[in-house]
């Protein structure tokens, strides 16, 4: 019977529209039926009307009422029963224990597909389930400012020093202030190892508003005192592992401070910090100027208000647009706003500034989350095309339901579950690869120990919810599909549905599948350059073979005279910053009399440009030498120069004043380069000649024996100061450890698209085992017609490599777009930009990959017998 004519779409719709929930499957088959046997007798024409006719009169035919008023008054019960439940059950698991290829495909790649969205939702719970623990959160809000001008507007988590105490005395519905700034970094020395602290000055009400536990000391009296300082479980065990920390004293470049209590490590809280200063000790080193009256400055500086029991958050609001008018009179041309967020609310933020602590945003998680969704797609599209792929092998069971009475719903249910089944075992198997791959991406993320991503309650029913949503979606498109397939075609063997096909979907998905996991593999290459191109970027000065050691804490002089003895070193020299890395001391110049600019500050010794070999456009670094009293010598780079163009400079333009008063010259004028590293701005610097101001001694060292040159200039340095413990560091491993976040993106990278790949292999292993498998006769009869090896190879591969080739069509621009003008701007801003080795590398490697897995799979069939092949069933 031919089929090539189809009976009226639209017609057909009409009727099962007015059917509604009534079964018309054996109605719908006994009118295509029909209407084939009258095409292929009497013509296409007279089947349609035909049909026509005969749908016309069951619009309006006392059956078609019965069977929507049976459909209407029947239980779901009797549709959908427990009995009915366990039997789907029993085939889903008949199902994957005869087709165990498929089965365990299908298990690894969702298992693998599902581990990034496990990982990116377990940060999710935590970060949204921060600061839940202060049993005053309800009452405790952080305060904003925002700032407009004619250029932008910017909302910031920080705001004025004043605002504490205007606050706390204006309003007599704030019950407490509390007041925090994050300038604490102190460096301290312990037993000859230095350790550099994350910390905040804190005011005493600190422990009054949050629930973090002391270990020892009164967290009501611990951070009262100026030089006071509260340190945490893990600190306090690594500088006092065998003592009592409480009354301990550390030098640092605060001062010497008192250790006055020890508290729990921290969890579960936006702020992060190891350290804390009592806020006095801020106000004492800031006697200058007075805090409690500067309403200029915003940034780095916190303040939290507890509200009374009985005061509301509008209460507060209206009080930050009263405070705002009184603000707005010391910033002219800027529109001030202040407003408030509760401590609970305070992470995930969608945008803001400046935010104090981890500032765990919106845009971040949702990006997370998306790249777990890309990683687990291609698992589901795997999942929908073998599947579909087996079709031929359950087609008769699904038509055998039919004419017993089965319903759409009721076969959509059985695939349904079988899919669910899977997914939870899938998920299961995730769990186990989540929680290595978890302690690895957590050991690369800053400050990661303050998440609780242990398995709790909340996980485990957000766990659930997802593999049940993955599980819905991923079997939804094969439900659909074997629902729709006419009983009367599926007892034939016959899977087409209506007018469609579904090889066109099934190879767009294969191609998704491919152009996604090149697409990743060709970021790796990408980054990977980058990374090649950040450790080589210091073509602009000299960075091989320099020793760094740090002299601050030593006579300056004495050490450049005494370490300059050793013969190995070429030459000496000092300076307060590594060049290569972030430049961590910034200060103000006012080029005009009236304006400042802010400005890198870097004091160097005598011969360090020439040392280092940095190039100079204009002038002599000598010329710095002829300082005085009156006017001090520098030299300044190009990015200098052009900023202080944009101010009116009616002076000599090479002459200006600094932040503290001291005039300057400028005496040379040294080429843009990267002073800093590649993911920052080249930023306007001032380099001044001072021997007092420097840090570290930078020693040019030739020799064949380097550790017997380190082991030597240590038995000067302990000659000269035992008391301070001898540190020596490469310059080109402190630039190597500047561009950790670069290895850390090529670690993430590498790991998506080994998930991605491993995932795309599997989902084409699984085709072309399947396209083999139901070609089997069919090369047995080719090869005993005389087909050789080859040709079966190009037969049953041709059509996989045409789909792999498709995917490297639409990789090469995409891949092009994203990563060349957004990726790597944000990643690295003075990139190299891509290339197309990194296009050429990526798609090579994964299209070998694929052409091995198609290879591998084909060559079996090939080399098969094709006596044994002819009995094949």
């Amino acid at each position: 019977m031919s089929t090539h004519h189809q009976p009226p779409k639209r017609l057909r719709q009409l009727l099962q529209w007015v059917g509604g929930a009534a079964d018309l499957e054996d109605i719908l088959g006994d009118l295509d039926e029909l209407f084939f046997i009258e095409a292929n007798e009497k013509g296409k024409s007279k089947a349609q009307i035909h049909y026509s006719w005969q749908v016309l009169r069951l619009l309006f035919s006392y059956a078609l009422r019965r069977r929507k008023s049976h459909a209407s008054s029947r239980s779901i019960h009797h549709k959908n029963s427990i009995p009915m439940f366990k039997n789907y059950v029993k085939i889903a698991v008949r199902n994957f224990s005869k087709h165990k290829l498929f089965t365990t495909l299908n298990l690894i790649g969702l298992a693998l597909g599902m581990t990034i969205c496990l990982l990116a939702l377990s940060i999710a719970v935590a970060i949204y389930q921060s600061d839940e623990q202060h049993a005053l959160k309800d009452r405790i809000f952080q305060i904003n400012t925002s700032i407009t001008t004619e250029e932008d507007s910017k909302n910031y988590a920080s705001t004025y020093y004043a605002m504490g105490d205007e606050i706390k005395s204006t309003y007599p519905f704030v019950d407490k202030v509390l007041k925090m700034q994050t300038s604490f970094h102190p460096t301290i020395q312990q037993k000859g190892n230095e350790l550099e602290l994350d910390g905040y000055f804190a005011g005493k009400e600190f422990f009054q508003f949050f629930d973090f536990q002391m270990i020892s000391g009164n967290p009501i009296t611990a951070l009262e005192q100026p030089n006071s300082l509260v340190i945490t479980q893990k600190i306090a065990e690594k500088l006092f592992p065998d003592q009592d920390p409480i009354g301990q004293e550390l030098e640092t470049d605060n001062g010497i401070l008192t250790i006055t209590g020890v508290m729990q490590n921290l969890k579960q809280t936006h702020l992060f910090f190891e350290a804390l200063a009592s806020y006095s000790t801020l106000e004492n080193a800031q006697q200058d100027q007075s805090l409690s009256n500067d309403w200029t400055n915003y940034r780095n500086n916190y303040v939290y208000v507890l509200l009374n029991e009985n005061a509301s958050a509008s209460q507060l609001d209206d009080a930050l647009a009263q405070t705002a008018t009184k603000v707005a009179n010391f910033h002219e041309n800027k529109e001030i706003t202040l407003s408030s967020i509760r401590l609970d609310k305070v992470v995930p933020r969608w945008n803001v500034s400046n935010a104090i602590g981890i500032g765990w945003d919106q845009p971040s998680m949702i990006f997370f989350l998306s790249i777990g969704v890309l990683i687990l797609l291609p698992a589901i599209f795997n999942y929908t095309n073998l599947t579909i792929a087996r079709a031929l092998k359950r087609v008769k069971e699904i038509g055998i339901r039919k004419v017993v009475g089965a319903e759409k719903n009721q076969i959509k249910a059985q695939f349904i579950i079988e899919t669910i089944i899977l997914t939870f075992l899938a998920v299961i198997l995730s769990i186990a690869i989540y929680i290595p791959v978890k302690a690895e991406f957590l050991s690369m993320v800053r400050a990661a120990e303050v998440l609780d991503t242990e398995m709790g309650p909340t996980q485990i029913i957000v766990f659930v919810v997802f593999t049940l949503i993955v599980g819905l979606i991923t079997g939804a498109f094969p439900a659909q599909f074997f629902s729709k397939l006419s009983p009367i075609n599926t007892l034939k063997g016959e899977i087409k549905n209506g007018r469609s096909s579904v090889s066109g979907f099934k190879r767009g998905l294969f191609v998704f599948q491919f152009f996604l996991s090149m697409f990743f593999m060709i970021g790796v290459f990408t980054i990977g350059r980058q990374y090649s191109h950040a450790m080589t970027s210091s073509d602009n000065f000299n960075a091989s073979n320099i020793l760094a050691i740090p002299i601050e804490r030593v006579d300056h002089q004495i050490a450049l005279n005494e370490l300059s003895k050793h013969p190995d070193v070429n030459s000496i020299t000092t300076s307060s910053q590594l060049p290569g890395v972030m430049v961590n001391r910034q200060t103000q110049v006012i080029p005009n009399h009236v304006d400042t600019l802010d400005v890198n500050e870097i004091f160097i010794g005598d011969e360090y440009l020439k040392q280092m070999n940095m190039p100079f456009i204009w002038g002599d670094e000598a010329e710095m030498k002829n300082s005085n009293q009156n006017e001090e010598l520098v030299v300044v780079n190009e990015r200098f120069l052009q900023a202080q163009s944009v101010f009116n400079v009616k002076d000599d333009s090479l002459r200006f004043q600094m932040a503290d008063g001291t005039n300057c010259r400028v005496v040379g004028i040294l080429k843009d380069f990267n002073y800093e590293p590649l993911n920052t701005n080249i930023k306007p610097a001032v380099f001044r000649r001072s021997l007092e101001e420097s840090s570290i001694a930078l020693l040019t060292i030739q020799s064949s024996n380097l550790q017997g040159t380190l082991n030597a200039l240590q038995l000067i340095w302990e000659d000269m100061d035992q008391n301070i413990p001898f540190e020596a560091h490469f310059l080109d491993e402190e630039i190597e450890k500047a561009y950790y976040f670069l290895e850390v993106q090529m670690k993430f990278f590498s790991f998506l698209s080994a998930m991605a790949i491993t995932i795309s292999i599997l989902g084409l292993l699984g085709m072309v085992s399947y396209t083999t498998e139901n070609r089997t006769k069919e090369i047995a009869v080719r090869k005993i017609m005389g087909a050789s090896n080859s040709t079966l190879y190009y037969l049953l591969a041709k059509d996989f490599v045409k789909l792999i080739l498709w995917a490297v069509v639409l990789v090469i621009p995409l891949s092009h777009l994203f990563y060349d003008k957004f990726f790597l701007y944000f990643l690295i801003r003075y990139s190299t930009g891509m290339g197309i080795m990194e296009i050429i590398l990526g798609i090579i490697s994964l299209s070998l990959i694929g052409f091995v897995a198609i290879y591998l799979q084909t060559n079996k069939i090939a080399r098969m017998n094709p006596a044994n092949n002819l009995r094949y069933e």
